[in-house]
């Protein structure tokens, strides 16, 4: 009488899915950083030949148990190294940036878009804009400036999107730092994912500014500036982070006007109140100064998740 040999399909099934890896990325049907991604799991094998010895004769069903399993270990191990990379800040590409405007500029518009970015940007020199952009190995920002006939000139810098599928050492917050002219008016446009902003506009002739971050801490400091291509009482901008603190620094001789938005937060705004009067119809915290100071500005502030501070120093 013969013995029926007992298989474990499960074999068959590694060796055929190694066998179609191979032969897709042969073909150029598999992204290079899916394949890293499956060399980075392939000692989970291990973990699936041993719980498939160990499970066999035991329980029914022990191969499929055993590919759950190592399915699991994969997706935790896999979580885990790509969130703990992605906390970190990363300084393996470091690009340079700097632009020269041309002094008959009369308006230069900022549009920055970033994604787990950090955005720092202060006052600098006339007649450029400088800075730098530190990232992972995969992050570049692209830089456009264009000069338009009206005297008017755009700036754009754009961090690119690494791929859908992106490597262990291309994930992780990068840092832009910038310093933009004095003397020409400006025009500054900021949109982000998730990381923090620092805008300190001291010594700018800021005449708009719009800040639109998903995830982050927002500090924002204004100039000691009156805008000259805007209508009295002319709505300025919007200031916004949807997860996370504004805090609005406002020279005393500058009278705000901040239209609030704050969702379902519950926190009440920080203010002085011997400078600032909430208004509790509209929501609006308005500088007491509002009516006789000759700068008055006008901004929309939407922080639906954090606290809103507006700070005059000293």
């Amino acid at each position: 009488m013969s013995i029926r040999r007992k298989t474990n399909p499960l074999f068959g099934l590694i060796i055929l899915a190694a066998a179609l890896i191979v032969l897709a990325r042969t073909l150029g049907l598999l992204p290079e950083t899916v394949f890293d991604l499956i060399l980075r799991a392939a000692p989970v094998l291990l973990v699936l030949v041993g719980a498939a010895f160990l499970l066999q004769d035991r329980l029914p069903f022990s191969g499929l148990i055993a590919l759950l399993l190592s399915a699991v270990v994969v997706a935790v191990i896999g979580l885990t190294a790509y969130s703990t990379r992605e906390g970190q800040t990363r300084e393996d590409t470091r690009q340079p940036i700097e632009q020269a405007i041309a002094p008959e500029i009369t308006l230069l518009r900022i549009r920055i878009s970033a994604l787990a970015t950090g955005v720092d940007i202060l006052s600098g020199e006339a007649g450029r804009v400088t800075g730098e952009f530190l990232g992972s190995v995969d992050n570049r920002v692209d830089v456009r400036y264009e000069q338009l006939g009206d005297n008017s000139a755009t700036l754009t810098l754009r961090e690119t999107e690494p791929d859908e599928f992106p490597r262990l050492e291309a994930v992780g917050r990068g840092t832009l730092r910038l310093t933009l002219p004095v003397g020409v008016p400006l025009d500054v446009e900021l949109l982000g994912q998730d990381g923090s902003v620092v805008l300190n506009m001291s010594g700018t002739s800021l005449e708009r500014l719009n800040v639109n971050t998903r995830r982050g801490e927002v500090v924002v400091t204004l100039p000691e500036y009156e805008p000259l291509f805007s209508e009295q009482n002319e709505l300025l901008g919007t200031l916004t982070t949807q997860q996370g603190d504004l805090t609005l620094f406002i020279p005393a001789t500058v009278a705000a006007r901040l239209e609030l938005d704050r969702g379902n937060s519950g926190f009440d705004p920080q203010h002085d109140p011997n400078v600032y009067n909430y208004l509790v119809v509209g929501d609006v915290l308005e500088s007491r100064e509002i009516n006789t100071a000759a700068i008055t500005v006008r901004y929309a502030v939407v922080v639906p998740a954090g606290r809103i501070r507006v700070e005059v120093p000293g």
